[in-house]
């Protein structure tokens, strides 16, 4: 048997004090140690929203017309009172209505249709002489309302919409023929007329909202020529009217409004 001596107790103690040093030393070194940065990935960007203008809408506008009308003596039947010449009307109005249509997008296409009726304050008046001394004739246009049913294209930058537009026109207009003799009217009569006719326009709507949108739209309109048998003076009205609109859409959109 081993006998312990002093070296041996040295010995042991002395492996015994290093490998308490290490213990200690250890804990010490992990905890100063700094954490590496935990690498997280850039998200991939979401595509921007895209505004849908595809669905149902109607709305209002309001906006200025100006009535075009051509008059001149039709050559039959014979006329009591005969015109030296035509004359022209240029009236300016108030008009405004409503409007309601259908719309699909392929983007950036855009197609669809619109109905459209307008109250109109348009009426104005001119006068021509007649082979009579004396005596003049006043001719008066009196436009009551107009209404349309047109196709729309046009093409979607997002939430702007340039299109063009055209289909038939309808208008209902009141003529009246004055006599008028040194400053006296009389004989005078009044006919009513509904014209029909063609319309060509465009415009700009932005999409405000996913449902409300504002258009600012010019139209052209020509309903061509008529003749009416006043019984003084039978004349031919050749009519022409132009509009310009600002309007108020709301949209039930089928897919959203924004995707």
């Amino acid at each position: 048997m081993r006998r312990i001596g002093w070296g041996l107790i040295a010995s042991s103690a002395w492996a015994t004090a290093v490998l308490a040093a290490t213990g200690a030393a250890g804990p010490a070194h992990a905890a100063d140690m700094s954490v590496p940065p935990t690498y997280n990935p850039p998200r991939a960007a979401l595509p921007p929203a895209m505004y849908d203008w595809t669905g149902i809408y109607f709305g209002g506008n309001v906006g200025a017309g100006l009535l075009m009308d051509s008059v001149g003596q039709a050559p039959a039947p014979a006329a009591v009172t005969n015109l030296t010449g035509s004359t022209s009307l240029g009236p300016v109005g108030v008009i405004g209505g409503a409007q309601a249509g259908l719309n699909f997008e392929f983007a950036p296409v855009v197609i669809g249709g619109e109905v459209s009726w307008s109250s109109s304050a348009i009426t104005g008046n001119a006068s021509v002489l007649t082979t009579t001394p004396g005596v003049s004739e006043r001719a008066t246009s009196n436009t009551l309302w107009f209404a349309t049913a047109t196709g729309r294209a046009g093409y979607a930058a997002n939430d702007w919409l340039f299109y063009a537009k055209g289909g038939g026109a309808v208008l209902n207009v009141g003529y009246t023929q004055d006599i008028v003799t040194v400053g006296v009217t009389g004989p005078t009569q009044s006919i009513g007329s509904v014209r029909k006719g063609f319309t060509v326009g465009g415009g700009v709507e932005y999409g405000m909202t996913e449902d409300w949108s504002a258009k600012l739209e010019y139209d052209f309109f020509d309903f061509g020529s008529q003749t009416y048998d006043f019984n003084q003076t039978p004349v031919s009205i050749n009519s022409r009217m132009s509009a310009l609109t600002f309007g108020i859409n709301y949209r039930l959109n089928w897919a959203g409004g924004w995707h």
